[in-house]
């Protein structure tokens, strides 16, 4: 019992470089960013967040709903850029509360999955590289650390672990299974409400869509299974099932209009990655 616990604390007490924390906090807020400003762009924000008749904002909140959304604006420019981080992750994740109670129906599974990560990176040290919080404790002479504690990173690769898998465990329409011929993505790609292209080219690849559909389900109820990977040191699998998860999150961003969930999704991609590979990557021109 005493090597399990000590073996418990060890877990949670190892350090590791930055890099995963710092380019999910950069990707992320910029996906986030690039949404919040579309919204302006397009003259949705008094729609989406007034009272009516101004808008169609069906709840109630702390503050309005037009100073909510630039709130979280200025937040996700703060984080994106390291300023006073901590803080621009914890204002960003309640003004983002805001505008959820606001408008329930204007959100995605990227806002609630966002809000979760931000608040774990506001207990890291995400802003230790590529950040102005570090560039301003070197010019005031502190030391900034090459290695952070690793649990925030940990618990940011279980959360996306477990996106999935529940994801597969609610694909429970037979069309996601042999009973009903692996059709669901053909189904999707052919849905004019959320199909980007014209569907009648899906008959051209159908067979590839059944296989696809299949893969899917092996990619989100394997997902448990990188865990293990992780743990035991197989890479061969760990890539195989990060590559087929890159591989559905493009696709899903090609073919379907799902706005910037498939782009949110592989911004927390570099939690998969060990931090002997990310060292690799910034210093081998090939990778």
């Amino acid at each position: 019992m005493r090597r399990v616990w000590q073996a418990w604390v060890e877990l949670w007490d190892r350090r590791e470089p930055p890099t995963a924390l710092a380019v999910v906090r950069i990707a992320l807020a910029t996906v986030l960013l690039i949404d919040y400003l579309n919204v302006w762009r397009a003259g949705l924000v008094q729609a989406l967040y007034a009272a009516p008749p101004a808008g169609f904002a069906i709840g109630h909140a702390w503050f309005g709903g037009e100073a909510a959304w630039a709130v979280a604006t200025v937040a996700l420019v703060a984080i994106a850029c390291g300023a006073a981080t901590r803080v621009a992750c914890v204002v960003f994740v309640v003004a983002s509360a805001q505008l959820a109670m606001l408008t329930p129906n204007s959100e995605s599974g990227l806002d609630g999955l966002a809000r979760v990560t931000f608040l774990i990176l506001a207990l890291s040290r995400c802003n230790a590289r590529w950040s102005v919080d570090a560039l301003v404790m070197r010019r005031l002479g502190r030391d900034v650390p090459a290695e952070v504690p690793a649990w925030p990173r940990y618990l940011l690769l279980a959360q996306l672990v477990w996106v999935y898998f529940s994801g597969g465990m609610n694909k429970s329409g037979a069309e996601w299974g042999p009973q009903g011929g692996f059709t669901a993505l053909a189904n999707a790609l052919s849905d004019p409400h959320a199909a980007r292209f014209d569907p009648a080219w899906v008959g051209t690849i159908y067979p590839l869509t059944r296989v696809a559909t299949a893969l899917t389900m092996a990619f989100e109820l394997g997902a448990p299974l990188y865990l293990v990977a992780y743990a035991r040191g197989w890479r061969t699998v760990r890539w195989i099932w990060i590559g087929l998860g890159i591989a559905f999150e493009l696709g899903i961003a090609i073919g379907l209009r799902l706005g910037s969930f498939p782009f949110g999704m592989l911004a927390l991609y570099p939690v998969l990655l060990m931090p002997s590979e990310l060292v690799r990557a910034r210093h081998d021109p090939a990778m």
